[in-house]
C-alpha cells in the first residue's frame, strides 16, 4: 500500500494511520515500519492516541 501511494510524478495528500491507543482498539504499532517508511518518505503521520478525541453523543 505504502508503495502504490508513493506513486512518482503524481501530487496527493499521504497520510498513515498510526494504530497507537491500545484503550481505543487494538495497539499495531510493535513491529511495523510503516511508520519509518512514512517519515523517509515526508508523509503525514496520524496518531489516533494524540490525534483524535473521543467524545459520547448518547
Amino acid at each position: 500500500m505504502l508503495r502504490f501511494a508513493n506513486h512518482p510524478g503524481h501530487s496527493a495528500l499521504r497520510m498513515l494511520l498510526l494504530r497507537d491507543d491500545a484503550e481505543k482498539e487494538f495497539d499495531y504499532t510493535v513491529g511495523a515500519d510503516a511508520l519509518a517508511r512514512a517519515a523517509d518518505k515526508g508523509w503525514t503521520v496520524i496518531s489516533i492516541k494524540d490525534d483524535w478525541s473521543t467524545s459520547s453523543t448518547d
